[in-house]
Parts: structure tokens; C-alpha cells; sequence
């Protein structure tokens, strides 16, 4: 089966259906070398066999000066009627090839040709396939174009497939369909179907080089190692050709490349087009432009005044890889000096040039880096680095820059080509300092797509190494071992970071702060908080420096201007649990905006993780919706399956908070099938969570109670030390609603005790559950002083009116429970809690409240017809974000983003982006 000729199937399909019925049919294929034209042709060979009978041909150009060659090859099944036709026709034809020997009269044997088929066609339909007739001799070209533009009850089909860029095949009269490059969706199908555990940065590299032609993406894997192809090695700076790809371009780039002018290879080295550049380095105008003119009448390129353009990338590779290594050196030479020495174009070609160690050129390089990084460009800086080490004089600058290309290729969501950069690295490692950066990044990587246990050993070890000699990196990777050994439920491993924080912050021999529980660094005092709530203690002092405690903002000594790395801050996906909310909601959203900025797409799944959580509590829920998709998305294209996790079971909730209960499934199913391989135990606590809270949602609070009882009850399996704070709440309705309020007793003893540094999100959650299992006075006064502190969660808000609703109207205070369920039930619509604001609606008209409003929705939108992408750009458009906006966000062009929303509006049935904010969105999608 074919991948992305649909539309080409069709056209062809429809010449054999034309055949069965007894018609005839023409068509010419055009297209470049590979893209897959001969597959076309043997896909309609297998669709109208055996019905038809197919007879084959094929172009050669060594026979292309042969006259009759191809109609000979054509015609030699049928040969044995020749006798049949009349005389001259049948003289003319044994002329032709060569049966005896009077001249050949041209139009006769085209004659001969069209009656010898139809006579044939009489007993069955024919189908006449000819490929690569750019090669066929003029005599058979003309005899076969003279017999397609006939045709016509005959029942006899003709198809050409024609290669672009080579000989003329004019075909006046006749239909033609041009094969174009596959879509990028359609590449990638047929690259995973050939190659289907490539690494994502090796797959992107192949999918870039083919440019959508079929044959180069079957053909340019097999020129490299299975290192390269799994991501173990680095790839090389230009992907080799292989022998079959090499013979598509030989002949028509062999006589270019020899000219003197080598204007090509020179167009080909500099790679960006720019003709003036090219001109320059080849020092004769005149003989380049004759060079480059002859190029383009071979349709190998295209020219205007001011660029130039290959006709495809593996053209450009030809050329390139076609020259010597010697004429492609001076290729280099001649650009770099053309180039003035501050452009960074000049350094790339002094690097392509060099053959050996260079230090001056590895300086440079090192510093374009620099330059490149912090202006958002951490994919160039990667390669520039690379590029760097393989010229450094020294095996200790060379695993330096080594690293810190690894550590770029991470931030670039190129996660196996930092691996790969970290294994040519570790042999050169000879300094404790230079050990302590790799395993930083090699833990960072583990920590986003493996076991957060490994990570936070790996993490420890790197601080450790460091020590005081570089405090930033050794900080860094202590709050990243602070963060690994959150997610995977080891506040021993928090106490111990901490340690080693009060060590780096403490001079030697001053430590009594530390004696009196004073822990001298903020992160320090946040980890002791959180190792101690897990032995229901907490050491964190009162005073001044609560809020660096619970991580009201991002001590200034963490963050570097010209390295700014927010990602590893705060050390908990769900930052709310340290009682700030708002504040460090706004602070999250600007390390969102300046990864954004800085293009460091692979930090963003580990910022926006933390931002998802809070804007679940604090609102809304839209946005948490667009940002979790965001982030998913990106964790899943960048392999960082630990955020993929936390992000899957985080929308599970809010789908679950929604009523959407086939999607809470499916995506909590997948965060656990990730999630409790790789021990990442908070991912595993939240997947429960929102199954339980589903099955609230569905009204079934036996299974809640179940669900959630893994997490609360004694001896659970996905018990969190600090998650099972926030899922106790929900535990305790589902027991309360189940008829089982013992087991919720027993729970809320242990778990919810109260702790000195808890903010009002959690304060509430305790006041409610203990009035649902108050009785009396005792419940009202604690519903009321759950609502005073309840100003946080809207959600929270609204159930806990809901739960104080119900309370008044088994009460019989039926006046005062309507008031309190009106108010849940605006509370809960409002932010699109729909089973509990159905809940509401019925629990007032079991108060007798006939006049509870039926919750109208907005003009709900039909998303049904709208892709993925379209639906994400949409989405933010319908929260007023220009275009520009949505593009950063997407990391779209604007222009793009302007074209899906011309293409969703049609669907929505909308004609601005004004009605857009009318209209209520499925937020699953």
C-alpha cells in the first residue's frame, strides 16, 4: 500500500475502472527522480490485473538513440499478429523492427501500433504502462503519443511516468498529474513503516534531508550505522547518499561540478542561496552565471536576481557530496573569505574547512554558541558546539564543550542527541568538576523520561562533585534531585538534599543556625517543611522567611540573566501545596514566557507541569486545558514521558472535574501505564485520583471510595506522602456517601492533621471533611468556617456550598440550603463543573426550588470537523490572543496561524474572531 497518494490513486483507479467497462484512458505522471512514480504504476498494475492484461515498458537512455527500442519492448507480446493487419501497416511495422529491411514509414508504424492494440482489446482490456519515458527513443515516443491521443472505445489505457529535470517528453492533448513531495504527516508514516524505533532527532534529520521524496526516505537510513539510526551516535554533518541516490544525479550533475567555475558546488557549500555570497567566492561573474544558468535549464535549480534555490534538498547533496573533499575545502575557504568575520556564516565555513584540531576556530565557534543560545537559538548553539569539540585541541575542552552541547540538545528537545553527546563525552572526563556538569544533564534527562529514583541519585552525585567550587550548578542540581526525589515519594532523599543545601550556604564551622533547626537557604527550609510532614512533624520555622518557604517567589541567587533555567524551581508538581497560589502562578508564567523566548522547547513540559497544577486550583480551567495540551504534546514529541505522565493525569482530573468520563479514562490509563513502571509515584497517586474523583463525578462513591482508598487508606499502593493530603477530601465524600464513614474517620485522623505552614486550599478541604462527619452545630460551624477560608478554588468553593446545601436540607432549613445551593450551582456552572452543578440543580429541586435555572450553555461550538491543530489555535484565539501570540505559544509562524483559523472558521460557522468568544469549547480536546 501506498502512503499519501491518495489523490493520485484515485485518477488512476479510475483509468482501470474506465478500462473494464470499455473505454479508454491516457495519463502522464510527472515528478522528480524518486518521488515515487514507479510505485504508482505498479500499484495500478496490481489494481487492474487480472481483469486487464498490462504490458510494460521502460526507458533506457543508453537505448534512448535506438530507433523503435521501446516500442519494440512494448509491443513484442502481440508481434505474432502482425500478419493480421493490413499490408502496409504490417510491412511498415516488421520495418521498424528490423524483420526486413525497407525503409520504415514513421506514421504508418504508429498506425500499425493503435490497430494492432485495438484488435487486441477486442478479447480483453489492454493497459499500457511506460516508465521513464524522458528515456524513450523519439520514434517510439511519438508512435505511443500518436496512439493515446486516438483512442478511444478501443478499450486501451496508456500511462507515462516522466521524470522532471531530464530529457523534454512533450505530450500535447493528454491528461497530466503532477507526484509531488509527500506531506509532512504522510513522510513520517512511510519513515516509521521502514524504520519504526528511529530516534526522534534522527527521524526529523532523515524526514528534513528527504524533503517528502519516497525513494530518499527509504535509501538515506541505509547509509548510516544503527548508532546513528537509535541515537547512540551522532549524526554527521551532512547525511552520506547512497549509491542508488548518487546514480539519480550523477549524469545530470558530472559535467556541472567539472567546470571550472564549480559555481554549483559552490551554491551547494553555501547552502542559504544567497547568489550575490556565491558570485563573490567564485571571483568570475560571468563564468559562474553560465554555470549556474546551465544548472537551471537542467531543472537542477532555480535563479532570480538575488537567490537561488536547489530543486530539491538531495540535489543540493549531490552537488555537494559529488565534489572531492579538496574542491569542497576550498569551496569553504572562498565563502569564508567572501564574509565579513563577524558574521556567523564566515565561522561555519572556516569550521567546514578546517581538517584538524583548530583552537581559534573552536574559540569561535564556542562563542557563536553563546551568542546563538541566549537569542533563543539552543538547537544552532548545539550544533556549533558539536561542531566545537570535534576541532578542540585538548580532550578536557573537548568533553567541556561536549557537555554543554548535550545539555543545549536537552533544552532543544533533543534528548537522544544529548545522550549520545554524554556518551562520546564521559571517556575524556578527567576532573571532578567536568563529571559533576555531565551527570547534571544526564540526571535532568532521566528525571524527565526515566526513573525520578535513578535521577535523584545521579543529581545527588553531581552536587556532591561540585560542592562549593561552582554553588550555582551545585544548587541547581540539588533542587532537581529535590524535584526527582518528590515525584518519586522519598522525603528521606529530601531531608538528605537539604543537608547538603545547609552545608553549601553554611562557612565551615558556623553551623549553629543549623544546630537551632534554622536551615540558612530557602530551598533547605522547604525541604525540611516537606521531609517532615511525612513523619507528621514540620521543622520549618515561623517568621519573615515563610514565604521563600513555600515558594512564594524564586530566590534571585537561582536564577542567572544570561542562563535562565526556572524549570528546576519549584521542587513539587503541585506547587499549591506549598499555601501560595497566585503568586506563584504569575511567576511560573514568566519562566513559561522566557523559555518561550529563548526556544528552549524541551524546559517547557517541566515549567508548565507546575503551572497546569495551579491554574486546576486557582483557575480557570480553559487555560489549564490549553496549557496541559501544550505541554503534553511537547513532552511526548521531546520523550519526556515523566511529564507526560504528570500532565495526562492532571487533564484526566479536570476531565473527570468536567464530566468528560471517556476521556478522564483513556488519559489516566495512560499515565499509568507510563507511570507505575518507572516508579514516578506522584504521577501514579494523581492517575487515581482522577478515577476517583470520575467516579464521584459519576455518582458512584463506593468505587470512589475504593479508587481513592489506594491512596488514603492504610497500606494503599499509590499512597503519595503529600498527594494523599489533597486527595483526602474527595476519599472522605465518596466514604461519607458510600454509607462507609469509619474508614473516612480513620483516614482524616491520620492524614489530615493540622500543620502550622498550611494554606487556606488545604484548610478548608480539613474543615469540610470533618463537617461531613460532624454532627449538629459542630457541622455548621465548620461548613462556615471552611467557606471563610475557602477564596482559593472555585471548585472547591462550589462543592463544599454543595456539601453545606445538602447538610441544611436534611436539616429541614430548606430556605437557607436553597441560598447555599443556588450558590454552589452558579459557583460550579461558572467553571464548568458539570455533574456537581447537576448535582445542585437536583439537590434544589429536591428543596422545592422549581425555579432552578437549566444552566443554558453558550453556543456550544462543532469541533467534530476541526483538527488538532486547528482546535489549539482556536482555542487561544477564542481567550484574545493575536496571532502573533498564538504562534509563540505554538511555535507557529503567524502567517500559519492566520491560515488554520481561515480554514476553522468555515467549520465553526463563524466569520471573526470576535464571535469566537461567544462560544463555549470542548475542553477534553
Amino acid at each position: 500500500m501506498l502512503v499519501g497518494r491518495e489523490q493520485e490513486e484515485r485518477e488512476l483507479t479510475r483509468i482501470a475502472a474506465a478500462l473494464r467497462e470499455g473505454r479508454s484512458g491516457s495519463l502522464v505522471l510527472r515528478g522528480a527522480a524518486g518521488i515515487g512514480k514507479s510505485a504508482l504504476l505498479q500499484q495500478l498494475r496490481h489494481e487492474a490485473q487480472p481483469d486487464v492484461t498490462v504490458f510494460g515498458a521502460v526507458g533506457v537512455e543508453s537505448e534512448a538513440e535506438l530507433p523503435f527500442a521501446a516500442l519494440h519492448q512494448l509491443l513484442l507480446p502481440l508481434l505474432g499478429s502482425m500478419d493480421r493487419l493490413p499490408p502496409p501497416q504490417s510491412v511498415a511495422l516488421r520495418s521498424a523492427f528490423g524483420l526486413q529491411s525497407t525503409p520504415a514509414d514513421r506514421f504508418l508504424v504508429a498506425l500499425a501500433a493503435l490497430t494492432l492494440l485495438s484488435e487486441a482489446s477486442r478479447t480483453t482490456p489492454l493497459l499500457l504502462l511506460v516508465d521513464d519515458a524522458q528515456w524513450l527513443d523519439a520514434p517510439s515516443a511519438d508512435a505511443l503519443l500518436f496512439v493515446a491521443r486516438r483512442l478511444g472505445a478501443e478499450a486501451v489505457g496508456i500511462v507515462f511516468a516522466v521524470r522532471d529535470g531530464s530529457r523534454p517528453f512533450p505530450a500535447p492533448g493528454l491528461a497530466e498529474l503532477p507526484v509531488g513531495p509527500l506531506a509532512p504527516a504522510a513522510a513520517t508514516t512511510l519513515l516509521a513503516r521502514h524504520l519504526p524505533h528511529t530516534a526522534p532527532a534522527t527521524r526529523d534529520r532523515l524526514l528534513r534531508a528527504a524533503g517528502g521524496n519516497p525513494l530518499a526516505l527509504t535509501e538515506l537510513p541505509l547509509a548510516l550505522s544503527r548508532a546513528q539510526l537509535d541515537g547512540a551516535a551522532a549524526l554527521p554533518e551532512e547525511l552520506p547518499l547512497t549509491e542508488r541516490l548518487q546514480r539519480l544525479y550523477r549524469h545530470r550533475i558530472s559535467d556541472l561540478l567539472a567546470r571550472p567555475g564549480n559555481a554549483c558546488l559552490l551554491a551547494a557549500a553555501e547552502g542559504e542561496g544567497e547568489l550575490a555570497v556565491i558570485l563573490r567566492a567564485a571571483g568570475d561573474t560571468d563564468r559562474a552565471m553560465d554555470e549556474l544558468a546551465a544548472a537551471e535549464s537542467a531543472g537542477l535549480l532555480t535563479l532570480d536576481q538575488q537567490h537561488l534555490r536547489f530543486r530539491h534538498p538531495l540535489v543540493r547533496s549531490a552537488f555537494y557530496q559529488g565534489a572531492p573533499l579538496s574542491l569542497r575545502r576550498a569551496a569553504h575557504i572562498a565563502l569564508a573569505e567572501t564574509l565579513d568575520a563577524g558574521d556567523d556564516r564566515h565561522v561555519w565555513h572556516r569550521a567546514a574547512a578546517a581538517v584538524g584540531p583548530d583552537q581559534q576556530v573552536c574559540r569561535l565557534l564556542a562563542e557563536m554558541a553563546a551568542r546563538t543560545r541566549s537569542t533563543g537559538g539552543v538547537a544552532t548553539a548545539a550544533k556549533a558546539l558539536r561542531r566545537a569539540a570535534a576541532l578542540a585541541p585538548s580532550s578536557p575542552l573537548r568533553a567541556q564543550l561536549l557537555i554543554d552541547a548535550a545539555d543545549c540538545a536537552w533544552t532543544a528537545a533533543q534528548a537522544t542527541e544529548a545522550e549520545a553527546l554524554l556518551k562520546e563525552a564521559e571517556p575524556l572526563v578527567d576532573r571532578p568538576a567536568l563529571r559533576a556538569r555531565l551527570v547534571r544533564v544526564r540526571g535532568t534527562i532521566t528525571h524527565a523520561s526515566g526513573d525520578p529514583s535513578i535521577a535523584c541519585v545521579t543529581l545527588l552525585e553531581g552536587a556532591e562533585l561540585t560542592g562549593r567550587s561552582d554553588p550555582y550548578h551545585a544548587r541547581e542540581s540539588l533542587a532537581m534531585a529535590a524535584r526527582s526525589a518528590w515525584v518519586a515519594d522519598d522525603p528521606g532523599r529530601l531531608a538528605h538534599v537539604a543537608g547538603l543545601l545547609e552545608r553549601l550556604a553554611t562557612p565551615d564551622g558556623d553551623r549553629t543556625g543549623v544546630q537551632r533547626g534554622e536551615s540558612p537557604d530557602p530551598l533547605a527550609r522547604h525541604l525540611r517543611y516537606l521531609s517532615g510532614l511525612a513523619a507528621d512533624r514540620t521543622t520549618a520555622p515561623p517568621g519573615s522567611a515563610d514565604a521563600d518557604v513555600r515558594g512564594a517567589r524564586i530566590p534571585d541567587t537561582w536564577i542567572r540573566p544570561e542562563d535562565p533555567r526556572p524549570w528546576v524551581w519549584p521542587p513539587t508538581f503541585l506547587p499549591h501545596l506549598l499555601n501560595v497560589t497566585l503568586p506563584l502562578r504569575d511567576t511560573l508564567q514568566r519562566a513559561v514566557d522566557t523559555l518561550r523566548r529563548n526556544g528552549a522547547i524541551g524546559a517547557l513540559p517541566m515549567s508548565l507541569a507546575p503551572l497546569v497544577a495551579l491554574q486546576m486550583v486557582t483557575g480557570p480551567w480553559s487555560e489549564a486545558t490549553a496549557h496541559g495540551n501544550e505541554a503534553l504534546a511537547l513532552a511526548l514529541e521531546t520523550g519526556q514521558l515523566g511529564a507526560a505522565s504528570h500532565l495526562r493525569a492532571m487533564l484526566a482530573w479536570m476531565a473527570a472535574a468536567q464530566g468528560d468520563s471517556a476521556r478522564c479514562l483513556l488519559l489516566a490509563r495512560e499515565s499509568l501505564d507510563i507511570a507505575v513502571p518507572r516508579r514516578i509515584a506522584s504521577a501514579v497517586t494523581l492517575g487515581h485520583w482522577a478515577l476517583g474523583l470520575n467516579s464521584l463525578a459519576e455518582r458512584r462513591p463506593a468505587h470512589a471510595a475504593q479508587l481513592l482508598g489506594e491512596v488514603c487508606s492504610e497500606g494503599g499502593t499509590a499512597g503519595h506522602f503529600m498527594l494523599r493530603r489533597l486527595v483526602l477530601p474527595d476519599y472522605v465524600e465518596a466514604g461519607v456517601r458510600a454509607g462507609e464513614p469509619r474508614r473516612a474517620e480513620e483516614a482524616l485522623r491520620r492524614i489530615g492533621g493540622l500543620h502550622p505552614h498550611d494554606g487556606p486550599h488545604l484548610l478548608a478541604a480539613r474543615l469540610r471533611c470533618q463537617a461531613l462527619l460532624a454532627q449538629g452545630d459542630r457541622a455548621e460551624e465548620l461548613f462556615t468556617a471552611a467557606l471563610d477560608k475557602a477564596d482559593v478554588s472555585p471548585f472547591e468553593t462550589g462543592r463544599t456550598l454543595l456539601l453545606y446545601g445538602e447538610w441544611l436540607r436534611r436539616e429541614r432549613r430548606i430556605k437557607f440550603a436553597r441560598k447555599q445551593l443556588r450558590l454552589a450551582e452558579d459557583h460550579l456552572h461558572r467553571i464548568g463543573a458539570l455533574p456537581w452543578a447537576r448535582l445542585a440543580r437536583m439537590e434544589l429541586a429536591a428543596a422545592g426550588d422549581r425555579s432552578a435555572r437549566a444552566a443554558a450553555p453558550a453556543k456550544a461550538a462543532d469541533e467534530s470537523s476541526l483538527t488538532v491543530r486547528e482546535h489549539q489555535v482556536v482555542h487561544l484565539a477564542a481567550q484574545g490572543l493575536s496571532n502573533g501570540e498564538i504562534g509563540a505559544r505554538l511555535f507557529l509562524s503567524p502567517r500559519t496561524v492566520g491560515y488554520h483559523l481561515y480554514k476553522a472558521f468555515p467549520k465553526l460557522g463563524v466569520g471573526s474572531r470576535a464571535e469566537l468568544r461567544g462560544m463555549a469549547f470542548d475542553e477534553a480536546r
